[in-house]
């Protein structure tokens, strides 16, 4: 009995080793993520290097995670920084207007930015998942995103809430760091992969 106890816990195909593997493997993408995420106009290529890394390891064992997210940071260098401009642009517009003059605007803004938010929520994941430019691939999101409107209303609301939880209190701050700095981005990604993945079997079929 005792050798049989040893040899399941020891086993690499058991439950509790399969789970320690994808948690390892998390935490090793979103430390990847977060450091390529620091130069900031990065920032696109790294949300597509963290999804396509996400969807290997979805539906893969032992799959070699920095390897991973090395070449798929080499391979969407150019749409990551398309899309990661436009994301930036756009939000550097909303917080630049601080004048009463440009409150109208600053409203406009705003619209565009969380608007935009929900189109790229769809968008990195298309774009990681296939070979399209950027315009094809905002086309792609908007009708997914439209047609899907409830689950990405709801994943908008999920990141807005957490922003909202983050700044309630400094320990709350620094908490919600610590953990998105260890595995909070790619948990995060990894539980919207599951969904896209459904979505985009109801147009393979």
């Amino acid at each position: 009995k005792g050798a049989g106890l040893i040899k399941t816990v020891f086993n690499t195909d058991n439950v509790v080793m399969r789970i320690s593997e994808k948690v390892l493997d998390l935490v090793t993408v979103n430390l990847l993520f977060v450091l390529s995420c620091l130069p900031v106009l990065t920032i696109g290529i790294a949300k597509i290097s963290l999804y396509q890394t996400l969807f290997a390891i979805k539906h893969q064992r032992r799959v070699p995670v920095i390897r991973s997210y090395a070449k798929a940071f080499r391979d969407n260098w150019k749409i990551g920084l398309q899309l990661g401009s436009l994301e930036l642009f756009d939000l550097f517009l909303f917080w630049g207007q601080t004048s009463l003059a440009f409150q109208a605007l600053k409203t406009i803004c705003l619209g565009l930015f969380l608007f935009l938010v929900l189109i790229l929520l769809a968008a990195y994941p298309i774009a990681a998942r296939y070979q399209l430019d950027w315009k094809e691939c905002l086309q792609k999101a908007m009708i997914v995103t439209g047609l899907h409107f409830p689950w990405f209303f709801v994943m908008g609301s999920a990141l807005l809430l957490l922003c909202m939880a983050l700044a309630s209190s400094v320990l709350a701050f620094l908490l919600g760091l610590m953990i998105f700095f260890l595995f909070g981005f790619s948990s995060l990604a990894f539980a919207q992969v599951g969904l896209m993945e459904k979505i985009f079997a109801q147009y393979q079929e």
